[in-house]
């Protein structure tokens, strides 16, 4: 193998390190749907813009109405990660969960006028707001009054937010219902009034039966507020649980530092979760990324307190390609200086195999005309040493070809009868 054909393939095995390396580097800008500027979920996004700017990151918070429409803009590639209400189907769709991370009650608020029952299969000719279009709030409640058989004996509003709040404050709703974080901005002023009370709902065990991906949890006498006592008494509560969702091809770099942000923002002790709960798999109920759950599962490596978060977050991926070049590119580093020595010594060594066989034509009896013609070969290979370039300590090699051709060609003139050249 000559040495340009070893160097070339080393600069090709570099190249190709360069190519399958060339998107470790991750972006410095993603896009974040959240919901409205009034709601729990743009909090939280506000949260992960925080975070993730520590790392050079920049979120920016894409307002929309709420699930649905985060979920229209993950699978059009619109956005890069939001948050997802649960029971918002997304099969199919190339978009993966980074883990479970928030638990979402279902609050009913009403109007205190309005003799609202407890148990919702009892309402009848109220005016509910049931959340806006694209809200995932609209889909739960459109399920559970459908459910519970009493959509059509109702005036159900399209309002949501922080106008159905003020829709149910001013007296033009008897009940708005809400799937949003107890501490959501536009639900404070509900907490307020003395003409809004938050509903306990009787039997709900057999309500969230009928909800799908919907579970009862509790809210304990005053976890809202001590002052004054929100709830009263404790309060059992259907709630689903929200997800973080991405693009299927979202840089791992990314997904490792969501995460993280994840854990820093969901893990602390809460209303409905013990320390360290969320972020979970559990209920993920769709494809989870696979980055996401190892690191959920594992937690963070050794890697992350001493490399950049974006190598750290993809140390295998980096050890799976240079690995391989380390034991290929070394190996070959230490063969070089001997396939280089090798290469010039044959530069000279390749012309004693004419020198020999000239030597061997001298043992036969040859005319003037054929010695003379040995002599001008022997001459051609001279001048061919003669201005061969090479390294100082390799020119001795030429040196002692060309005395050994001298010698050959004494012997030559020596047949001739005539003096050597």
């Amino acid at each position: 193998m000559r040495l340009s054909s070893v160097i070339l393939a080393i600069g090709l095995l570099l190249a190709l390190a360069a190519y399958l390396l060339r998107d470790l580097p991750p972006p410095d800008q993603i896009r974040f749907a959240a919901g409205g500027r009034d709601g729990g979920y743009w909090n939280i996004a506000e949260q992960y813009q925080e975070i993730l700017a520590r790392d050079g990151i920049t979120v920016e918070i894409v307002e929309t109405a709420g699930s649905v429409e985060n979920l229209g803009l993950l699978a059009t590639d619109d956005v890069d990660v939001g948050l997802l209400q649960g029971g918002i189907p997304a099969e199919g769709l190339p978009i993966n969960a980074l883990g479970t991370v928030l638990v979402e009650p279902i609050l009913v608020f009403v109007n205190k006028n309005s003799s609202v029952p407890a148990n919702p299969s009892l309402w009848d000719g109220l005016r509910i707001a049931r959340g806006g279009a694209g809200s995932g709030t609209r889909v739960a409640v459109d399920e559970l009054l459908t459910r519970l058989g009493v959509a059509d004996r109702n005036e159900l509003s399209d309002l949501g937010g922080e106008a159905a709040g003020t829709a149910l404050l001013a007296g033009a709703l008897d009940v708005a219902i809400f799937v949003a974080p107890v501490g959501a901005e536009y639900l404070k002023p509900l907490y307020a009034s003395e003409t809004v009370d938050l509903l306990r709902l009787s039997h709900t065990d057999a309500i969230s039966l009928r909800l799908p991906f919907s579970r009862v949890a509790t809210i304990p006498s005053g976890a809202i507020s001590l002052g004054p006592v929100i709830p009263r008494a404790a309060m059992p509560t259907v709630t689903l649980l929200a997800r973080l969702v991405a693009v299927e091809d979202l840089h791992p770099a990314i997904v490792d530092r969501l995460v993280l942000a994840a854990r820093e923002i969901h893990g602390e002790n809460g209303i409905f979760a013990q320390q360290g709960q969320f972020p979970t798999t559990e209920a993920v109920d769709m494809p989870i990324d696979a980055g996401a759950l190892k690191l959920l599962i594992e937690g963070q490596s050794a890697f992350h307190d001493w490399l950049p978060y974006w190598i750290a977050a993809q140390i295998r991926r980096v050890l799976l390609i240079l690995l391989p070049l380390i034991f290929l590119v070394i190996p070959a580093f230490q063969v070089l200086p001997v396939l280089y020595r090798w290469t010039m010594h044959r530069r000279v060594w390749r012309h004693y195999a004419e020198i020999r066989k000239i030597e061997l034509d001298l043992t036969e009896e040859l005319d003037a005309e054929a010695l003379r013609g040995l002599e001008k070969r022997l001459a051609r290979i001279d001048r061919q040493l003669a201005t061969m370039r090479l390294p100082p300590p390799f020119r001795s090699g030429a040196y002692d070809a060309r005395l050994h051709i001298e010698l050959v060609r004494r012997r030559i003139s020596e047949f001739l009868g005539t003096d050597a050249v």
